[in-house]
């Protein structure tokens, strides 16, 4: 499961009749009853932090077509086209490797809006973060009543939505899928468990983020006993989240809501 703020960055998958896009950033929960002030730090309100640039040569297609924020991410739903399956279904396949690879960006624990574009008629679907059935008021307050710093507040626990990508995706799947959804889940399996290489955005992210090394889990995953960051190409395999991934395909969405993987990322 990715430490990162869960947030989503679908992928862009053309086919000749079919495209689907979303973007997201950060849960988002129903307004409470009483109205917050935070005095938010700038760099809080900036976009994802940048981590280079490269020049990229134009591309053209006449039937199909992925565009993913990793290479990884994109050859698993070149596949999933090539096996015959549809727009949706690469989406899915492509973000499943997205909460791997880049796992600061995006991941099966953030939230989504979609949009599927069939030739006529464009479908959208709401698959951003829900605030816990728990969730009350007060809740984001300090014991005299003032609203908690605003990074306190981030790192709490409190600030943690109901993830909704995996269930949204799963309902678009029985819409516009083609390719059964277990079928989907293979490439980013084989990824965990074998392992990939960490990118350069995820090496430069890594190394500037001053809070993830708090975490011992995150401290022991992503960066070397110095506390550095693992440099770019060096391996890194996830065999937990292959497990998770193992279970959604079998048993949808139903077994990242409920069960020993919700318990889990409870008790976490």
């Amino acid at each position: 499961m990715s430490t990162f703020p869960a947030s989503i960055h679908l992928p862009l998958v053309f086919t000749s009749l079919c495209l689907l896009s979303a973007c997201a950033s950060g849960p988002t929960t129903p307004a409470p009853a009483m109205a917050l002030r935070y005095s938010v730090p700038d760099q809080a309100m900036q976009p994802e932090a940048a981590s280079g640039r490269s020049a990229q040569t134009g591309w053209a297609f006449t039937r199909q077509a992925v565009a993913a924020a990793n290479p990884l991410a994109t050859d698993a739903g070149h596949q999933v086209l090539r096996a015959g399956g549809s727009a949706l279904d690469a989406a899915i396949a492509v973000q499943m490797v997205l909460g791997l690879v880049e796992p600061q960006s995006s991941g099966i624990g953030g939230g989504a809006f979609l949009l599927h574009f069939d030739g006529q008629k464009v479908t959208a679907h709401d698959g951003r973060e829900t605030a816990p059935a728990g969730a009350r008021p007060d809740m984001l307050l300090n014991a005299q009543g003032q609203p908690l710093p605003f990074q306190e507040a981030v790192q709490s626990g409190h600030a943690v939505g109901v993830p909704g990508v995996v269930r949204m995706l799963e309902v678009a799947h029985r819409q516009h899928g083609r390719l059964p959804w277990s079928q989907l889940f293979g490439p980013a399996i084989t990824l965990a468990e074998q392992g990939f290489a960490v990118s350069p955005r995820l090496h430069s992210l890594l190394q500037a983020d001053p809070l993830l090394r708090q975490d011992p889990l995150a401290l022991r995953f992503f960066y070397q006993p110095d506390g550095q960051a693992w440099p770019v190409g060096h391996v890194l395999r996830n065999p937990e989240y292959a497990h998770v991934l193992r279970r959604i395909a079998e048993d949808g969405s139903r077994a990242l809501h409920e069960g020993p993987v919700a318990q889990a990322i409870v008790q976490r």
